[in-house]
C-alpha cells in the first residue's frame, strides 16, 4: 500500500552501508512503519524538527522563563508581604517593651533599655551585613550569645 505524501516529492540518492540497510528493513519488519521509505522518512522528519526546536532554543528558553516569573510572581509578592508583616510585629514589640519598661520600672531602666536596645541593633547589623561564609565560628558563637552580658550568665 502505497502512503500518500502531502506536496510534491522529489528524490534523493541516499547511499548507506550494507549493515545499516539491514538495519532499516528490521526495524520495519518489526515497527509500525510500511516500509524503509517510511521509516528514513519518519527519521528526517525528527532530525528537520529537532533542528527547528535547536535553532528557536533562545525563543523557547525565553517564553518558558516567562511563564515560570509569571507563575512566581505572585508567590514572591506574598513573601514580601509576610516579610514586612514580620517586621512590622516585631517594631511595634520593641517599641511596646520599651514603653511598659518606662512605665514599670522608671526613666533610669527605660535609658539602660534603650542603650541595651541601640547595642544589639548595631551587633545585629554587624552580623547580618557579614559574608557568612567568613565567620569564624567563635564569632558565630557570639552572635548567638549577644543578650549574654545584659542577662549576667
Amino acid at each position: 500500500m502505497k502512503e500518500k505524501l502531502k506536496g510534491k516529492t522529489e528524490t534523493i540518492l541516499l547511499r548507506i552501508s550494507k549493515e545499516q540497510k539491514e538495519k532499516i528493513f528490521n526495524i520495519v519488519a518489526k515497527s509500525s512503519y510500511n516500509s524503509a521509505s517510511e521509516l528514513i522518512r519518519a527519521g528526517i522528519d525528527k532530525e528537520i524538527n529537532l533542528q527547528m526546536y535547536k535553532d528557536n532554543m533562545d525563543v523557547i528558553v525565553k517564553e518558558l522563563s516567562n511563564l515560570i516569573d509569571m507563575k512566581l510572581d505572585g508567590f514572591i509578592k506574598s513573601q514580601r508581604k509576610l516579610n514586612a508583616n514580620n517586621v512590622r510585629i516585631s517594631a511595634m514589640n520593641t517599641y511596646i517593651l520599651g514603653e511598659v519598661m518606662r512605665q514599670i520600672l522608671g526613666d533610669e531602666f527605660y535609658e539602660n533599655y534603650k542603650n541595651i536596645l541601640e547595642s544589639a541593633r548595631g551587633k545585629a547589623n554587624y552580623y547580618v551585613n557579614r559574608d557568612t561564609e567568613g565567620i569564624s565560628k567563635e564569632d558565630l558563637y557570639n552572635f548567638y550569645n549577644i543578650g549574654k552580658i545584659y542577662r549576667n550568665e
